[in-house]
């Protein structure tokens, strides 16, 4: 709701969130994965400046056997040239000209500081796809396993 509000989108935007049909497990500060999810959709809005949709999920699967959240925030905007990927998590790294080019480099150390670990990737008709992955608790992986 915050996030639907915010000056950051415009009557071209759409945002969709596709909720998990079960719960979604982050051994985390909430403030923390907020923190995660308003950075990464803010700069996918700010990547839209003609409008398009941004999605929004959270699901949970397994890796090797190990269960794992995984949290995603997939854009329609302008992508990242390729030789920039690896660079977009300096900190004051920031591309449009708003803000202060902290906001990736703080998800990325939130991410790293619980372990999980964050990819990116162009979206096939162009766009964005950041995808956020956490080990899933293991109470809550034993829950899931005894159910």
């Amino acid at each position: 709701m915050l996030l639907r509000n915010s000056t950051e989108v415009a009557e071209s935007h759409h945002i969709e969130v596709t909720p998990s049909a079960g719960p979604v497990m982050v051994d985390a500060d909430e403030g923390q994965i907020r923190q995660i999810i308003w950075n990464l959709a803010t700069n996918g809005l700010r990547a839209m400046p003609a409008g398009g949709t941004l999605r929004l999920g959270a699901t949970t699967d397994s890796h090797q056997g190990v269960p794992r959240t995984v949290l995603t925030v997939e854009d329609e905007g302008v992508g990242i040239p390729p030789e920039e990927v690896d660079t977009i998590f300096q900190p004051f790294r920031g591309s449009f000209g708003k803000g202060t080019g902290l906001g990736l480099a703080i998800v990325h150390r939130i991410v790293t500081d619980h372990g999980g670990n964050i990819e990116v990737r162009p979206r096939s008709g162009g766009g964005t796809v950041f995808r956020v992955t956490f080990a899933v608790p293991v109470e809550a992986g034993a829950a899931r396993q005894a159910s």
